[in-house]
C-alpha cells in the first residue's frame, strides 16, 4: 500500500513524530507531578483533620475531669460539716450546681437504703433509685457511667428538642461521715455538653471543607454519622486513611480516643473527624488538571514548530534534489527520485525537543523550590505556635504565682490569728483553702521549672555527676526542707557515679526529681531503701535510681512522662505530675533517653541514657 504524497512528507513526519514525542514525555510528567500532589494534598488533609479531632478529644477529656471533680468535692462536703444528711441544704447546693452547668439534667442525693432526700428541683425526691447502676456503683467508690438512655427522668424531663431519646452520662460519689457511708451524691449529665464541644470544633474549619465529626462508644455511635467497620476504625488507629464509610462512599478520615478523667480511662470513646475524598484532594485535582492543560499545550506547540523546522531545513534539500533531477532530465537520463533527506531534520528536531525539555526542568526545579519554601513556610509557623505556647506556659506561671501566694499567706495568717474565734467547720475549710493555695503555688513552680528547661541556652560543660548527687541528697535532707524526714529515714545508697558532658544547672533537675520520686514513693515501705548507679553501655552512661516503693503497673508505663500524669492518687502520694515530664525533656535536650521499669508494689527504677560526645541542645 502506497501513503498519499502529503502523508509521506519529511516535514509531516517530523511534525507528527515532535508531537508524539511531546505527548509522552508530558504525560509522563503529568501523572508523576499529579501522583505526587495527590499525595501531598491528602497528607496534609489527614493532618488537619487529625488535629481536629484530637482538639476534640482533649476537650471532653477535660469536660469529664471537670464534672468528675465537681461531684468529688460536693462528696467531700459532707466530711467539713459538722451537722447529718440535710435536704435542704443540699438541695440548695445541687441547685445551685445545675444552673452554673445547665448540661446537668438531674442532680441529687440519696441515703444508703436508695431514697432520694434531695434533687434538683424537688425531682425523684421520695423515689427509690436503689436499683439503678450508678447508685450501686455509687456507695462502693467514684462511678462514672458511659451513655445510656434515661429511664426514670424521661417521663419526667420531656423529649429533647430534636426529637431523640434522652440519653444521659452518670457521675455518683459516696459521702462518707465518721468512716461510714451516710449517702451518695448522683448526677446525670445530657449530652448536650459534647454537641457544644464538637460544635466548637467544627467552628475552627472552613464549612467549604464539608468535614464531619462523629463519636462512638463500645455501644454503637454517640453523635454523628454511623460508624464504619470495626475493623476500618482500628485501620485508622496507625494513621489518616481513605476508607469507605457505611453510606458506601469513601471519605479520608482520621480518629482520635476520648474519655480519659482523673487519669483513668472511664469511657473507650473513639472520636473520628471524616472530609469526602474529592474535597480533601480537590487542590491536586486542580493542579493536576493545570499539568495536562500545560502538557497538551506544550504539544500542540511543538508539533507547529516541528512542521514548520523542517519545512525550512528540507526547503534547500529539495531545490538541491530538484536542481538534479532538472540536470540528469537535460542528458536524457531519468528522473532520479527526490527522496527529502530526513537526517538533518532529525537532528534539529531533537535539539528543540532538548530545549523544550530544559525549560520544562526548569519549570519543575522551579515548582520543587516553590514547594520547598511552602514546608519551610509551615515548618516555621509550627515552630511560631510552639514557641507562643512556651511564652504562654511561662507568662501563667509567673502570673499566678503572686496571687495564690499572697491568697495563701492572708489565710494562713488569718487563721493564725483569729483561728480561736472561728467556728472548727470554718477552721476546716479555711485550712483546705490554704492546703490548695500550697499546691497550686507549687504546680505554678513546676510549670516555671518546665518553661525554663524548654527555653534556657544549655551550657555544655564537663559535670560531675558524684557531686550533683550529694549537692541534691544535701538539700533534700535539709531541716525543713519538703520529704526531709523520709530523706532522713531512707537508706540512700549511691554507687560512685562518672563525669559526663552537659549542662549542671539542667542535669541537676534530673537528679532532684528523681530522687525525691524515689524517697516519696518508698516512705510507706517498713525499711525505705533508694540506689543510684550507673553502668556503661554502648549508647553511653546508664544511670538509674531504684526504690522499693509502691511501684507502678508496666502497662501505664507510657504516661509516667506526659505533663500532668499520675498512676497514684494525690491523697497517698503528693504532687503535681510535671516532675517526670521536666526528667524526659532534659535528657532528650542532651540527646539521650529516658524509661521506667516497675511493678505494684515491688518499687521502681527509673534510667536515663546520656551519650558519652556532647549533644547538640
Amino acid at each position: 500500500m502506497t501513503l498519499p504524497k502529503h502523508f509521506r512528507s519529511s516535514r509531516l513526519r517530523i511534525g507528527v513524530a515532535f508531537s508524539s514525542l511531546a505527548l509522552v514525555l508530558f504525560a509522563a510528567v503529568g501523572v508523576l507531578s499529579g501522583e505526587q500532589a495527590r499525595d501531598q494534598a491528602q497528607r496534609d488533609a489527614g493532618a488537619a483533620i487529625e488535629q481536629l479531632a484530637d482538639r476534640l478529644a482533649f476537650g471532653l477529656d477535660a469536660g469529664l475531669a471537670e464534672r468528675f471533680r465537681e461531684i468529688q468535692n460536693l462528696a467531700n462536703l459532707e466530711n467539713l460539716f459538722e451537722t447529718r444528711l440535710e435536704p435542704e441544704r443540699w438541695r440548695a447546693m445541687v441547685d445551685r450546681l445545675q444552673s452554673s452547668f445547665p448540661y446537668y439534667s438531674w442532680i441529687g442525693v440519696a441515703r444508703p437504703d436508695g431514697t432520694v432526700v434531695a434533687g434538683t428541683q424537688g425531682l425523684l425526691e421520695g423515689r427509690d433509685v436503689s436499683k439503678r447502676p450508678w447508685f450501686a456503683a455509687g456507695l462502693q467508690r467514684a462511678f462514672t457511667g458511659d451513655v445510656h438512655e434515661a429511664m426514670l427522668l424521661a417521663s419526667l424531663l420531656g423529649p429533647q428538642p430534636n426529637g431523640e431519646p434522652l440519653r444521659l452520662v452518670d457521675f455518683a460519689a459516696p459521702l462518707f461521715r465518721d468512716g461510714r457511708v451516710e449517702g451518695v451524691i448522683g448526677a446525670h449529665l445530657t449530652l448536650a455538653w459534647v454537641q457544644e464541644r464538637r460544635a466548637e470544633a467544627l467552628k475552627a474549619t472552613d464549612p467549604a471543607n464539608r468535614v464531619e465529626i462523629s463519636i462512638h462508644g463500645p455501644a454503637g455511635t454517640i453523635m454523628g454519622p454511623a460508624a464504619p467497620a470495626v475493623e476500618v476504625l482500628r485501620r485508622l488507629e496507625v494513621g489518616p486513611a481513605i476508607v469507605e464509610w457505611s453510606d458506601g462512599k469513601a471519605y479520608l478520615s482520621a480518629t482520635a480516643r476520648a474519655g480519659d478523667a482523673q487519669g483513668k480511662r472511664v469511657f473507650d470513646w473513639t472520636i473520628v473527624a471524616r472530609q469526602p475524598v474529592d474535597t480533601a484532594l480537590a487542590p491536586a485535582e486542580r493542579l493536576r488538571s493545570r499539568i495536562w492543560a500545560l502538557g497538551l499545550l506544550a504539544t500542540l506547540l511543538f508539533g507547529i514548530v516541528g512542521w514548520w523546522l523542517a519545512g525550512r531545513l528540507t526547503a534547500p534539500l529539495r531545490a538541491v534534489a530538484q536542481q538534479a533531477a532538472r540536470i540528469s532530465a537535460q542528458r536524457g537520463g531519468g528522473a532520479a527520485p527526490a527522496d527529502d533527506d530526513e537526517v538533518e531534520q532529525l537532528a534539529a528536531s531533537l535539539g528543540t525537543l532538548l530545549t523544550h525539555l530544559r525549560e520544562r526542568e526548569h519549570e519543575l526545579v522551579g515548582l520543587n523550590a516553590s514547594l520547598e519554601a511552602r514546608v519551610a513556610q509551615r515548618t516555621g509557623s509550627l515552630n511560631q505556635a510552639n514557641e507562643d505556647l512556651r511564652s504562654f506556659s511561662h507568662s501563667v506561671s509567673h502570673d499566678l504565682k503572686g496571687p495564690i501566694g499572697s491568697i495563701g499567706l492572708v489565710l494562713r495568717h488569718l487563721v493564725e490569728q483569729q483561728g480561736e474565734r472561728l467556728d472548727a467547720g470554718t477552721r476546716r475549710l479555711l485550712g483546705e483553702v490554704v492546703r490548695e493555695c500550697d499546691r497550686l503555688r507549687r504546680l505554678t513552680d513546676e510549670l516555671l521549672s518546665l518553661a525554663l528547661v524548654e527555653q534556657s541556652e544549655m551550657t555544655m560543660e564537663p559535670v560531675s555527676m558524684q557531686a550533683l548527687v550529694d549537692e541534691v541528697v544535701a538539700e533534700l535532707r535539709r531541716p525543713g526542707a519538703a520529704g526531709a524526714a523520709e530523706a532522713e529515714r531512707a537508706e540512700l545508697v549511691v554507687h560512685p557515679l562518672p563525669e559526663v558532658h552537659g549542662d549542671a544547672v539542667l542535669l541537676r533537675q534530673v537528679w532532684l526529681n528523681l530522687i525525691a520520686n524515689a524517697l516519696k514513693f518508698s516512705a510507706k515501705a517498713a525499711q525505705p531503701r533508694v540506689e543510684l548507679q550507673c553502668r556503661a553501655t554502648e549508647a553511653g552512661h546508664e544511670f538509674s535510681v531504684a526504690d522499693n516503693g509502691a511501684g507502678f503497673d508496666m502497662s501505664q508505663a507510657g504516661r509516667l512522662f506526659g505533663t500532668f500524669q499520675r498512676l497514684h492518687r494525690a491523697s497517698d502520694f503528693p504532687g503535681t505530675g510535671v516532675g517526670l515530664s521536666i526528667v524526659k525533656r532534659v535528657v532528650h535536650r542532651h540527646g539521650g533517653s529516658v524509661w521506667a521499669e516497675g511493678r505494684p508494689g515491688e518499687g521502681a527504677r527509673f534510667a536515663f541514657v546520656l551519650p558519652r560526645r556532647p549533644a547538640s541542645s
